[in-house]
């Protein structure tokens, strides 16, 4: 018997709103740049970055929240939800995701 193909399927949704089903892998690259610091970045990236891709809002915190928060009904166990971040931010985000009840938090 062969095995089930495998079809990678995208979906555009706000956070969640519109994703179904769990998951052995979350991946997320979510903005996460202080609103107040994007006016500083280097100019190929505030130039040509679109402002939603770049602002994380007032701590750059904001997503990582949300996608912490959104994720568990979506990872099935053992699941595991992989984020790119700011080079200041391994910490706050470990910390969250740790209060959010996720174990084994690594910062690469």
């Amino acid at each position: 018997m062969m095995d089930e193909e495998k079809r990678a399927v995208f979906i555009q949704s706000d956070l969640f709103e519109k994703v179904e089903g769990s998951f052995d892998l979350i991946v997320s690259n979510p903005p996460y740049i202080i609103s107040q610091e994007i006016a500083g970045l280097m100019p190929e990236v505030r130039e040509h970055e679109p402002h939603l891709a770049l602002d994380g809002k007032d701590d750059g915190l904001h997503f990582y929240r949300e996608i912490i928060k959104g994720a568990m009904p979506h990872l099935k166990r053992g699941g595991q939800l992989f984020f790119e971040i700011g080079y200041d931010q391994g910490e706050a985000v470990s910390e969250l995701m740790r209060n959010a009840g996720f174990t084994e938090v690594e910062v690469i």
